[in-house]
């Protein structure tokens, strides 16, 4: 007996229905037991709730449907926040408030979701161990250290270096994160403290400047020794030079006295007593003296009464000087 044509109609009816069903069926598994997972995250697979594997790889993963195996997706880009403002001590006991930053990310995502699980009490936890290091190294350092010259102290680089070496560690132990950076901000004094700070500054700058002046005052000294004794070497030379030079001029002029006097001697002897006479009377002098004693005698002699020197016939070629006054 054949199947009527309605009969094969609704068989392939059903067995389309079928064949959609166990399609969608297939489409719906397929969607539960797959999942992506991008490059910003890490995805944690919980059966039952119990942790099991970590996918780090981004692609597409397979897993146990719902209600067997969940996903926990954790991001895995780098995070930034601040520590909350408190005071610290520095080792010179002085009150200071330094805010610091820092930067983070999800390093190992099951030590994460075991610790904390999401992120705002990771926060709250890498607060704590960032402060406490911030306190730890700010107890190592003098306050002069933080607004001094770093050739004579610790940098602020330096102290931020400190600051992530000391809690970077226990970040990634404790909370499997990866803590990048750390930063200071800023430098506060409590208000209480300022006052006094500024007073140590300035005197501070004020020893600072009086260094600097003795330095400069010493130099100074050096210099004027050493510009003194190149003075008294050059006036010692040139009265050395002067001495020598008038040396020979009266080794000259004493040598054309002696050629003048051996030409003529009454001439000579005529000179020397003009010289001697103007060297002992000018118009405001007052003598008594013996006129007819040489060079005096020359003194009754009246104009007109004639040169009772004997001429001279010839004189040196280059004649003595004679003095005169002024």
């Amino acid at each position: 007996m054949s199947d009527s044509p309605s009969d094969s109609t609704a068989r392939r009816t059903i067995m389309l229905r079928l064949a959609l069903f166990i399609g969608a069926a297939l489409l719906v598994l397929a969607f539960a037991c797959c999942f992506l997972v991008n490059e910003a995250e890490h995805v944690i697979v919980l059966r039952f709730g119990k942790p099991m594997r970590t996918v780090e790889q981004p692609g597409l993963h397979f897993r146990l449907p719902v209600p067997l195996e969940h996903l926990v997706r954790i991001d895995r880009r780098l995070q930034h926040a601040e520590i909350r403002i408190s005071e610290s001590l520095t080792r010179d006991q002085r009150n200071v408030i330094v805010p610091v930053f820092f930067t983070w990310r999800v390093h190992e995502a099951l030590t994460f979701h075991t610790a904390v699980r999401d992120f705002e009490p990771a926060r709250q936890k890498l607060d704590a161990l960032i402060t406490s290091a911030r306190n730890t190294v700010l107890g190592r350092h003098d306050f002069a250290d933080l607004v001094g010259d770093e050739r004579v102290g610790a940098s602020i680089p330096a102290l931020e270096k400190e600051i992530l070496t000391l809690a970077a560690p226990d970040a990634l132990k404790q909370l499997g994160i990866d803590l990048t950076t750390t930063g200071i901000t800023q430098i506060q004094l409590p208000e209480a403290n300022t006052e006094s700070v500024f007073r140590r500054m300035r005197a501070e700058r004020k020893r600072e400047a009086t260094q600097y002046r003795a330095e400069g005052r010493a130099k100074a000294a050096e210099m004027k020794a050493e510009t003194d004794k190149q003075a008294s070497f050059l006036i010692a030379d040139a009265k050395r030079q002067a001495e020598e030079m008038r040396g020979k001029a009266e080794a000259e002029a004493a040598a054309i006295y002696a050629a003048a006097h051996g030409k003529d001697p009454a001439f000579y002897r005529f000179l020397r007593e003009l010289q001697s006479l103007r060297t002992v009377v000018d118009k405001n002098t007052t003598v008594v003296l013996d006129t007819s004693v040489a060079p005096f005698h020359w003194l009754k002699v009246k104009e007109g009464d004639g040169n009772p020197v004997k001429p001279v016939e010839s004189l040196p070629t280059s004649p003595a000087p004679i003095e005169t006054d002024p």
